[in-house]
């Protein structure tokens, strides 16, 4: 398909963890009538839902905007982790969409939510936790 990475796999927007966190915090920022963004919310439309007896709701593509094949994040990945671990292509699953892209630019016009970090610093995080917590968050 043309829509997938350059090595053939499925390519996927990687957000990292604490930027989701900070999108999502931002948005219940906005729900704030003090807060300056709070005018999201004063006009209707139709993909806004308020009112008497309706809640204030929005939604965000939270994302980078830019995409990474699956075997891109596995490289990412074993350079974060310093081991070159083996993996085996599969068939592709029945569903399974080819490109799959987030388009963050409300986001950041609305809640000036814009990712920041780099795949590089979210495999090496996520690499430090799971070395930190072996166990999940049971340890």
């Amino acid at each position: 398909s043309r829509h997938l990475g350059r090595d053939g796999s499925a390519v996927r927007d990687y957000l990292h963890v604490m930027e989701l966190a900070d999108g999502h915090t931002l948005a219940l920022q906005a729900l704030d009538p003090s807060n300056e963004r709070h005018s999201i919310f004063s006009t209707p439309s139709r993909d806004l839902g308020f009112g008497i007896g309706k809640g204030k709701y929005k939604a965000y593509n939270l994302g980078t905007g830019n995409g990474v094949s699956a075997i891109g994040i596995i490289e990412a990945m074993k350079k974060a982790t310093g081991v070159n671990f083996t993996y085996e292509v599969g068939p592709r699953r029945a569903g399974d969409v080819p490109s799959l892209i987030a388009d963050p630019s409300l986001a950041e016009k609305e809640l000036g939510f814009k990712a920041k970090k780099d795949l590089e610093t979210m495999c090496r995080d996520l690499w430090n936790w799971q070395k930190g917590h072996p166990d999940g968050y049971e340890s």
